[in-house]
């Protein structure tokens, strides 16, 4: 009988839907791996199937690991540390944030673009005033970079909003029709002079780490919104510091940075034209949430089709840093 650790938490009855299942193909042990440390690195030398986030470490103790189901959608932090038992399959959560994500990185689009925060900032001070001059999305040119789940949830969403909507993906094939067009990411020079709006949703990659480094910051427009929800190594902060210092920009949202969290000396947050949250655009849902729903039904489905022998979803490939089928 196969063995799973599952280390997130379960409600009763998911763990009893989890186990009935399985019909008997496999032994669950869920536990707190903080509240229960012994317990839990002895069954990691036995576990078949992981369920959840185990520090890269602990992963030296599996000697029978055939499969890690994570709950996020970036598994980089797996891919490049090293540790990962090889002939194991890597799975992560692609195809259930883009909803909840996507919410976010369009709240604080729009909020850059209306200047919410500097309004924020007036009604602190108790002081009314008219702040002259937004950025409208009507008529707008928007650049997606990475046009998968989250980005497509996006332009579907923005669709009615803006003029033209660019994407860009790994491979130019068949795209939905909420985008314009679809490009390559070698392709991304010719785009950024173009783009009015610039969100990010890129995975840390060997090929993205560095992506906007300051020549490419500055083929972007002037008045650009910047808008970076996948990973903090996308941005060179030195030369978006020294950038945006010469006026560039309208605005930038960065949900994602480097360091995380960001210090608080770092000068990214003084700067009035930085609209920072704390990697909060996945993880903002109640236990009851749709997302979290999400998550069980998919964690269900993928540890069914492993008992069953099929390959599951969303598999990583450790050469290019996500799901081979992206």
């Amino acid at each position: 009988m196969k063995k799973a650790l599952v280390i997130l938490p379960y409600k009763d009855e998911d763990k009893q839907k989890l186990i009935n299942s399985a019909a008997g193909k496999c032994e669950f042990l869920f536990l707190d791996k903080k509240a229960n440390r012994e317990k839990y690195l002895s069954a990691l030398e036995t576990a078949n199937l992981i369920i959840g986030e185990p520090r890269n470490e602990d992963l030296l103790l599996c000697k029978n690991l055939e499969m890690l189901q994570s709950s996020s959608s970036g598994v980089n932090y797996y891919v490049d540390g090293g540790a990962f038992p090889k002939g194991a399959k890597l799975c992560c959560m692609t195809g259930v944030y883009g909803n909840v994500i996507s919410e976010h990185l369009l709240g604080m689009l729009l909020a850059i673009s209306r200047r919410i925060p500097e309004y924020r900032n007036q009604q602190n001070e108790g002081r009314w005033g008219l702040i002259r001059y937004d950025k409208p999305l009507d008529g707008s040119s928007v650049l997606i970079i990475g046009a998968g789940d989250i980005g497509t949830t996006l332009a579907k969403w923005m669709r009615p909003m803006v003029g033209k909507i660019t994407g860009i993906r790994r491979t130019k094939r068949d795209f939905p029709d909420c985008f314009d067009e679809m490009l390559t990411l070698e392709e991304i020079d010719s785009a950024l002079p173009e783009a009015d709006f610039v969100i990010s949703v890129l995975p840390h990659t060997p090929k993205t780490a560095g992506l906007f480094d300051e020549r490419r910051l500055r083929l972007m427009k002037d008045d650009a919104v910047l808008i970076n929800g996948g990973r903090g190594s996308l941005i060179d902060q030195e030369a978006l510091l020294k950038v945006m210092a010469e006026g560039k920009f309208f605005g930038v949202g960065l949900d994602v940075t480097t360091p995380e969290p960001l210090p608080p000396e770092n000068p990214l947050w003084k700067q009035e034209r930085v609209f920072i949250t704390s990697h909060a655009a996945g993880n903002s849902c109640s236990p009851e949430s749709p997302l979290e729903r999400k998550i069980r039904d998919f964690i269900l489905r993928n540890t069914l089709r492993w008992l069953d022998g099929k390959e599951p979803e969303n598999v990583i490939d450790f050469e290019i840093g996500y799901k081979t089928n992206a």
